[in-house]
């Protein structure tokens, strides 16, 4: 029986183009012999394709027109032998009758595939025909929204900005935070405070300050204490509870206030009323400015911002002076950039400048900073990284919008010779790095295939996370970082690693270039942004990779 993980190794690196000629015809001995494999290889052959039509020309046609695609064709050698040519255009043929054959249920069957590409119109099917199981799901009654110098407590996991609260506690120490529940009312907490998130149109808290802001379409929104319900009637109002009693003021429209002895009291604008411990009414004077607003909120965030700008920007020009460093894009610099990605590095080398293609300009992390985005197949950064280096480190901040090619590019050498590295995202949620260990077309053991666990969910959509990765020649290990926390580490057989690293020509965010007329390339383009890469010759400890991300993090 064929070991599946040795048809997919394969599979890989020929697509990576690392694929030597022993393993090549080992690949095309299952390619003959076994269906497993010519499964395999047609589905990366109609995947190819369909990001070809997507990216080239977003209207149908089919699909057997594009194929064979040149960039997934096994090597071609102008001296193969008639054995050899027999063999693809058998291999050809076969993917060509197959693909006619299966396009239709095979596209049709994965519409909801954001790769699949119509040909022509169709029926959709049946809502009730599609497996339940197989939808995409989210789970949260509300969503956190904007955080605002908070620490967080021992007992609480830390939520990042745009994730999803699901029902249960949710506390703080200090700061502020905004939570927008689903039924479409938004809370800004102030700390230290305890909530119960019960369902999107309800919570409970037990110790805080906040304000609501409920329109008219979360009507009926209702909050919860221990001896008191306050059900909103659209609009706005503050709310604190501590150990003295519960504080109500009402901002705009009215509230309706529900004791344990099913009593209702209504509150208009302008109103406040404190029940205190001992469950008595009593009416105070409003104070407003007590309870911060959304806008408030929002000018409050944006000068804490500011000023984590102003402290990376301090710690990133120090790092310019790192005699470890081989290149350093920090996305700083002012003016125009006429198309030109500076190397930060100290003293300047115009020569480590990169060559912006396709990318354009957008915001970074802060307003303050620019990134470059990678959205059409052939946007990249060139580059030229001259000499020979040990170890390595990378580390970049990147916002990633989706996982939609099989190989999302980070840095990619061009020719992947010995000793030239390849970092890259995997559409599983993988990072993977290599280094090869050979010269090409000679015999010798593989490269190592560092793989780290899948990472990415939805939830990481858009914002700006923290890679790194660090290649320690000295102790024969490979270990990947996700937000300066260490995501795996991989001990490699010496022999798969070369005695010193290179780079030559390179590109970020993308990978190789057509060299022959109409020439078609593999799309390996980052979909998504960059706005910071720093290239080490030594291998970062995991303290040292914390503090850069401790010192970059939004």
């Amino acid at each position: 029986m064929v070991d599946v993980n040795e048809i997919d190794s394969l599979l890989l690196e020929w697509e990576c183009g690392t694929l030597d000629d022993q393993g090549l015809a080992r690949l095309q001995i299952l390619l003959k012999t076994n269906p497993a494999a010519r499964t395999r290889f047609i589905q990366m052959q109609m995947l190819t394709t369909a990001l070809h039509q997507v990216a080239e020309t977003g209207t149908g046609h089919s699909y057997a027109d594009e194929l064979p695609v040149q960039s997934n064709q096994l090597p071609q050698d102008s001296q193969r032998s008639p054995q050899t040519r027999s063999w693809y255009r058998l291999t050809v043929s076969l993917l060509l009758l197959t693909v006619c054959l299966l396009t239709g249920w095979i596209f049709y069957r994965e519409a909801a595939n954001p790769l699949a590409h119509k040909v022509q119109p169709v029926a959709p099917s049946i809502p009730s025909q599609r497996d339940p199981a197989a939808e995409a799901t989210s789970e949260g009654v509300a969503l956190l929204t904007r955080l605002v110098d908070v620490r967080w407590p021992d007992s609480q996991a830390q939520v990042e900005v745009g994730q999803a609260l699901p029902r249960g506690s949710f506390q703080f120490d200090q700061g502020h935070a905004q939570i927008e529940f689903l039924c479409g009312a938004t809370l800004i907490v102030e700390g230290p405070a305890h909530l119960e998130l019960e369902s999107p149109t309800q919570a409970r808290v037990h110790k805080g300050r906040l304000r609501a802001h409920v329109p008219p379409a979360a009507r009926g929104f209702t909050l919860q204490m221990d001896d008191l319900t306050v059900v909103d009637l659209g609009t706005e109002f503050g709310l604190a509870v501590s150990d003295t009693g519960t504080d109500v003021e009402v901002f705009e429209g009215e509230v309706e206030l529900h004791d344990p002895s099913s009593k209702i009291k209504k509150l208009m604008k302008g109103q406040a009323l404190l029940l205190t411990d001992r469950g008595e009414y009593r009416e105070k004077e409003p104070e407003p400015e007590k309870f911060l607003d959304i806008s408030s909120l929002e000018v409050k965030d944006q000068l804490l911002q500011s000023a984590r700008y102003q402290s990376w920007f301090t710690w990133s020009k120090s790092l310019r002076q790192d005699p470890r460093l081989i290149a350093y894009y920090s996305f700083t610099e002012p003016g125009d950039w006429e198309r030109r990605l500076v190397c930060s590095k100290l003293p300047l080398e115009k020569d480590l400048d990169g060559a912006i293609v396709g990318a354009r300009e957008v915001p970074g992390r802060w307003n303050e900073k620019r990134a470059l985005e990678f959205k059409q197949p052939a946007d990249r950064v060139r580059v030229q990284i001259p000499g020979e280096y040990d170890s390595l480190t990378f580390a970049a901040w990147v916002k990633i919008d989706s996982l939609d090619r099989w190989y999302n590019s980070l840095f990619l050498t061009d020719s992947y010779d010995k000793g030239e590295p390849h970092w890259q995202i995997l559409d599983t949620g993988q990072l993977y790095f290599s280094v090869r260990p050979v010269e090409r077309g000679k015999q010798g053991p593989k490269d190592f295939k560092a793989l780290s666990p899948p990472f990415w969910n939805p939830s990481l959509n858009g914002k700006w996370i923290h890679l790194a990765v660090t290649c320690d020649l000295a102790t024969s290990t490979i270990t990947h970082y996700l937000n300066g926390t260490v995501l795996s580490k991989h001990q490699v057989p010496p022999e798969q690693l070369p005695e010193t690293t290179r780079f030559g020509t390179a590109s970020l965010g993308n990978w190789s270039s057509p060299t022959l007329p109409g020439q078609r390339f593999a799309i390996r383009n980052l979909n998504g942004a960059m706005d910071e890469l720093i290239l080490f010759s030594s291998a970062l400890s995991p303290e040292e990779i914390k503090e850069i991300y401790e010192h970059g993090k939004p």
